[in-house]
C-alpha cells in the first residue's frame, strides 16, 4: 500500500466505506432480484435480468472503488473547470462547484439536444464534455471513450433490449 498522509488515510477510509456500501447495496439488489417470480416462459431473460445486472454492476463498481482506494491511483490531471488554487482544493476536497455546475449545464444542453439531434449525434459531445469537465483522462481516451460509450449503449438498447432510441435528424437515413 502506498505511503499516505493523515488526510489521505481519512479519504481512503471514506472511499472504502463508500465501496463497502456499494458492494452491500449491489448484493442486496441481486438478492432481491432473485425473489422476483419468472414472467412469461417465452421471455428469454425474464424480469430478474435487469435488476440482477444492475445489482452486479453496483457491486463491481464498489469493488473497483475499493481496489483503487487501496492501491492508489497516483496524481491525475485536473479537470477543465477545476479550481486553480491548491489550498481551495485541499479545503474542499475533490468536490468542485465549478465542475458540478458545469456538469449540470452540459447535461441540460444534452437533454435539450437529445430529441432534435438524436442519440447518435448528441451523446458523443456530451460524454466528451463530461470527461473534459472532470479531467483525469488522456487525449486518446477523450477521442475514443465518447464514441465507444455511444456505440455500446446504442447497440445495447436498440438491438439487445429492442428499446427504440431517438434518431433525431438521422431518422430514415440509418440503414436499420
Amino acid at each position: 500500500m502506498p505511503d499516505r498522509s493523515h488526510g489521505d488515510r481519512r479519504a481512503m477510509r471514506r472511499e472504502i466505506a463508500v465501496a463497502a456500501f456499494l458492494v452491500a447495496s449491489g448484493a442486496a439488489v441481486l438478492a432481491l432480484a432473485w425473489t422476483i417470480e419468472p414472467g412469461v416462459q417465452t421471455d428469454p431473460l425474464g424480469p430478474r435480468a435487469f435488476p440482477g445486472a444492475l445489482g452486479a454492476g453496483i457491486a463491481v463498481c464498489g469493488a473497483l472503488l475499493a481496489g483503487t482506494a487501496l492501491v492508489g491511483t497516483g496524481d491525475s490531471a485536473a479537470g477543465l473547470l477545476a479550481e486553480a488554487e491548491a489550498d481551495v482544493e485541499a479545503e474542499a476536497g475533490p468536490f468542485s462547484r465549478a465542475r458540478f455546475l458545469g456538469a449540470i449545464v452540459v447535461t441540460a444542453a444534452y437533454v435539450a439536444a437529445f430529441g432534435p439531434l438524436g442519440y447518435l449525434l448528441a451523446t458523443p459531445p456530451y460524454v466528451a464534455a463530461i470527461i473534459l469537465i472532470h479531467g483525469g483522462a488522456a487525449r486518446r481516451a477523450l477521442l475514443i471513450a465518447p464514441l465507444l460509450v455511444t456505440v455500446v449503449l446504442y447497440v445495447t438498447f436498440r438491438f439487445g433490449l429492442l428499446i427504440p432510441v431517438p434518431e433525431g435528424i438521422l431518422d430514415g437515413r440509418l440503414p436499420w
